[in-house]
């Protein structure tokens, strides 16, 4: 056995000689072509992977490919030796896709959110237009004699529809300027507990909050602040008349007023409330989520513009709620002496 290890051995390796010296020279070379062929694939493959990658990123492919299992030794998620170096970037990447994924499916939900909101604009400015035609064509017809007490009964339906359509266009017109920010503030000096006092009272009158309970709570009887009035005052209707269209009839709504550092406005009821998903997107554009199955009216853009006008303030505009509970809505407002 010994023997014959020894004939192999010189066999392979040349005597003593310049053939051995070239032997050791072209083995020595190998083995290092060897090494820096191993250590470039193990360095090079997680680079070849990432730029993949990245490369799908730019694609628009943000879901997690099969060839990422491949980086992982085990179920544990334990990424194999060659990628340990790459590790905090592997890491980054997967929150870039997460963040791009979680935008891509945010995009495409909020152009479907505007293309049902295109659709019930179209709908919300056609029926009314439907009504004052209709009405005026019966009152324009030679075929009747429409008596006095007719005309007025038509000419009332003719005003309340196109104050519906001014509603409609003038929530259009302030969301764009306010997008813009070409609304500046006329800023006033006023009571703020007599402020929201009026806006209580006001939606207390309108036809649609009868059957509600609406009370104003206030720690003081006297609280002077600077404040755009018909702004402000346009975005706390909107608060307030919300509570008042999403909760059945006999919802107790609640207005507190509280001063600390700032000034508060909560918006409380004890109606169906919101689920986590209404709460997100209350203040969305184009959202006309509704907790009842009455079918939601406006363009939905009341709820963003009251947010934006709060904002415009200086302020700040907070909503909890539960389901089967009710709804809390609380505006924020800078003290101003």
């Amino acid at each position: 056995m010994a023997a014959g290890l020894a004939i192999l051995t010189e066999l392979i390796i040349p005597q003593e000689g310049d053939n051995q010296d070239l032997t050791v020279l072209i083995s020595l070379f190998v083995i290092i072509v060897g090494f820096m062929i191993v250590s470039g694939w193990s360095l090079g493959r997680p680079l070849y992977y990432i730029i993949g990658w990245i490369d799908r990123l730019a694609n628009g492919t943000y879901a997690d490919s099969d060839a990422e299992q491949k980086i992982y030794a085990s179920k544990e998620k334990k990424l194999k030796r060659p990628y340990h170096l790459y590790k905090e970037l592997i890491i980054q990447l997967h929150t870039l896709s997460d963040v791009l994924e979680k935008s891509k499916q945010d995009r495409i939900q909020l152009d479907e959110m505007k293309r049902e909101w295109i659709a019930g604009i179209s709908h919300d400015l056609k029926t009314p237009l439907t009504y004052i035609k209709g009405y005026s064509s019966m009152m324009l017809s030679p075929q009747y004699d429409w008596t006095t007490e007719e005309k007025t009964k038509f000419l009332m339906e003719i005003e309340q529809k196109a104050d519906h359509m001014q509603d409609l266009i003038g929530d259009l017109n302030l969301s764009f300027r306010l997008d813009e920010q070409q609304t500046p503030l006329k800023w006033e000096q006023t009571d703020l507990i007599e402020f929201v006092r009026r806006i209580v009272a006001d939606v207390t009158n309108d036809p649609r909050a009868a059957g509600y309970n609406l009370s104003l709570e206030t720690t003081g009887s006297h609280i002077e602040t600077m404040l755009d009035v018909k702004l402000l005052q346009r975005a706390l209707h909107n608060l307030i008349l919300n509570a008042i269209l999403h909760n059945p009839p006999g919802t107790n709504v609640t207005i507190h007023i509280l001063q600390d550092t700032h000034l508060h406005i909560v918006i409380a009821d004890d109606g169906k409330g919101m689920s986590e998903e209404g709460v997100d997107r209350l203040f969305d554009k184009y959202y006309r989520g509704t907790s009842t199955d009455i079918l939601s009216e406006g363009t939905g853009l009341g709820m963003a513009i009251a947010r934006q006008l709060v904002l415009a303030h200086g302020g700040d505009i907070n909503v909890t709620s539960r389901l089967n509970e009710g709804t809390s809505i609380s505006v924020t407002l800078p003290l101003h002496n």
